[in-house]
């Protein structure tokens, strides 16, 4: 709760029918000592000075805080700051204005069944000199005030009043006992409460049912009983045994299985070097296909071609004999069948294309995998294709921000990310063409100044306070300003010093964007603004506000006044962020699902590969055959040529990588051996 000098515990009577207030209620608290109002108006056309009463009341201390329970105050002031004779008085009231039943829903369970504030202060101790003292009473109370003026109901009246200020005192009394409340929760208030309130996130977690995870049982029994009753093992080994149907699918899903696939291509590598001496005498053994680990049909390679009238599936078969040397002896499998990719360039290109572009997650790919081709790729072989790729494509991210840094315009913006191990921060670098992402520790910008220490163009960014050390011109994105000046217009409503600054600046920034929609961002159209920039800056330079809002915008703008508007003196210098927000804003799609379950390692391949999707977005091209054409320049794929060395009829995995057994497991060196 906000401690002040003086705390004012406000409740208001009205009468919703006529649309008017009739008693404002005041328990003033400063220094120890209570001072109790009351303003009473006997018709409508008194609520504005009992009105004015209470703001000049308020508004004679210097610092204060309004505590209120329930926005039906806070409406009231709002609905009669026009009447006010002053602005900033209703402006200092609303800014102090704490509703407390806000606090109270958020944080803290009374043990009562609602949380009305006669309810939660009878649990408090409070009491109503009138029993049957309610909201709905003071109506009966007001009605038969209008009826008879007898004094009677108007003390009811005042006293009901003030009672709910004490309430709502003693309330805040409480909240101030048991503080902000620590995370792990169980902390009491200092005052004795019979029964004792509870923390709403306590409450939150004792009611939260686990339903996902491990769960420890205390019975063994228990443990077995739970296994027996997931749904994939009663599927598989209950349901099958009754269903006829169930068991026909079952059944029939056995049949689609990798191996049994027909085969689009058949292949056979041989080698004619020994590996181990160098020589050229090899033979190969001509009974029988051999290598270790696999039967003499050799292994499957899996693939799709994109055609324009689609897509489809392609097996490829590769074989191989057993060499021996003669010169050494060495009997040996020729390393290219051994290092054979399992799943070639075109399939892990799809795959990569419908996670990056369309946010498709493994068990997804998995299910699409099988449904549209019939091809059963398990999901650890899917998570390896992401590394791959993005190791295959490093260079081309490289070659990216290296023309971004030689550019004439650079946007960059930053992004939180919650990680398994802690968090870090995403970086985003932009131009019109090219988007780079970097995966950083920490917002700390210190990084900055040696990867831009060779930049000499224009640096369009926020305000963040990292990027003015960086000794190239800026220009500050308009529309952080502008949204920042709309709030504080909305927070200060009346405060004609801060409009004063505001109006003027939407005047000429509309004026230089009506240019912009119609001829570019051109200095030569643009330079004319110039003046009017110049005579906006020094009208505000000379001025002295009374009001904090107006002052520290003021102060704002002068800090940064040659990072305003230096998109005048420049070509195709955007007076926004957009691109790098642009940017931000697809990384955000992917993070909103995944929030503490990315790893640093794959969070970064997975930047490298939406480093090129946006790329290719900006420049209009399609990422999938950017893909598709294996090339990793995208200035050269951007021409249309295609490469001079088509693709090879196998595909291997990278030197020092092996493949993979189908478990996933990695078969770190194979061993050959004779048929015999």
């Amino acid at each position: 709760m906000p401690k002040s000098p003086v705390r004012i515990y406000l409740d208001v009577e009205g009468v919703p029918d006529e649309g008017f207030v009739y008693l404002i209620g005041l328990v003033v608290c400063k220094d120890g000592e209570e001072k109790r109002l009351s303003f009473w108006a006997n018709g409508k056309d008194m609520e504005g000075e009992i009105f004015q009463r209470f703001l000049n009341e308020a508004t004679s201390h210097e610092d204060f805080t309004v505590f209120c329970y329930g926005g039906y105050e806070r409406t009231f002031i709002k609905r009669m700051r026009k009447v006010a004779s002053r602005a900033d008085q209703v402006g200092r009231v609303l800014d102090s204005l704490v509703n407390v039943l806000s606090v109270v829903y958020d944080h803290l369970y009374f043990p009562c069944h609602s949380n009305g504030l006669k309810d939660v202060a009878n649990c408090l101790g409070c009491s109503w000199s009138d029993p049957a003292a309610s909201g709905l009473q003071s109506l009966v109370w007001r009605a038969r005030w209008e009826a008879t003026h007898v004094e009677e109901w108007r003390q009811k009246l005042l006293s009901y009043n003030l009672e709910d200020c004490l309430a709502l005192k003693r309330i805040v009394e409480l909240l101030d006992s048991v503080g902000s409340g620590p995370e792990g929760a169980k902390a009491q208030p200092a005052v004795e409460i019979e029964p004792p309130v509870a923390w709403v996130e306590e409450l939150d977690r004792l009611g939260t049912v686990t339903r996902r995870g491990k769960i420890d049982f205390f019975h063994a029994d228990f443990e077995y009983i739970n296994g027996c009753g997931r749904f994939d093992y009663q599927s598989q080994r209950v349901y099958v045994r009754t269903s006829k149907v169930r068991k026909k699918v079952r059944t029939k899903a056995r049949v689609w299985r990798n191996r049994t696939l027909r085969v689009s291509q058949q292949v056979q590598i041989l080698d004619d070097k020994c590996p181990s001496c160098g020589g050229s005498d090899v033979t190969q053994w001509e009974h029988g296909r051999y290598a270790v680990g696999h039967t003499a049909r050799g292994k499957k390679a899996f693939d799709l071609v994109f055609t324009p009238a689609g897509i489809k599936r392609k097996i490829i078969e590769v074989t191989t004999l057993t060499h021996e040397c003669r010169g050494c002896g060495k009997i040996f499998v020729p390393e290219r069948y051994q290092r054979l990719a399992k799943h070639f360039h075109g399939l892990m290109s799809w795959a990569m294309y419908e996670h990056v572009a369309h946010r498709l997650g493994c068990p997804t790919l998995k299910e699409m995998l099988k449904e549209y081709f019939s091809l059963s790729v398990c999901q650890q072989e899917l998570n390896r294709f992401k590394p791959m790729m993005a190791r295959y494509y490093q260079s081309c991210s490289e070659r990216l921000l290296a023309k971004i840094l030689s550019g004439d315009v650079l946007h960059i913006d930053e992004t939180e990310v919650t990680l398994r191990t802690g968090k870090a921060y995403v970086w985003v670098f932009a131009t019109s063409q090219e988007v780079v992402y970097i995966l950083r520790p920490s917002r700390e910008g210190d990084f900055l100044a040696e990867l831009l220490k060779d930049f000499r163009g224009v640096l369009v960014s926020d305000f963040y306070a990292a990027y003015d050390a960086i000794g190239c011109p800026q220009q500050k994105c308009l529309i952080h300003l502008m949204r920042d000046m709309n709030q504080e217009l909305l927070n200060n409503p009346f405060d004609a010093e801060l409009q004063s600054i505001t109006g003027p600046f939407g005047t000429l920034l509309r004026a230089i964007v009506t240019d912009i929609d119609e001829h570019g961002l051109k200095r030569c159209h643009l330079v004319r603004h110039k003046q009017d920039v110049d005579r906006y800056l020094e009208s505000i330079a000379i001025q002295a506000f009374r009001s904090e809002a107006a002052e520290t915008l003021r102060g704002r703008m002068l800090k940064n006044r040659d990072k305003l508007f230096t998109f005048i003196d420049h070509d195709g210098v955007g007076w926004n962020n957009n691109l790098a927000e642009n940017g931000i804003r697809q990384f955000a799609y992917y993070r909103e699902d995944r929030s503490g379950q990315l790893r640093e390692s794959g969070l970064k391949d997975y930047l490298v590969l939406l480093s090129l999707y946006q790329t290719c977005r900006y420049r209009g091209v399609s990422f999938l055959k950017f893909l598709l054409s294996r090339e990793t320049d995208m200035d050269a794929f951007r021409q249309g040529g295609r490469r001079k060395t088509p693709p090879s009829v196998i595909e291997l995995y990278p030197e020092g990588v092996v493949r993979p057994d189908f478990g996933g497991r990695t078969r770190a060196d194979a061993k050959s051996k004779s048929p015999e």
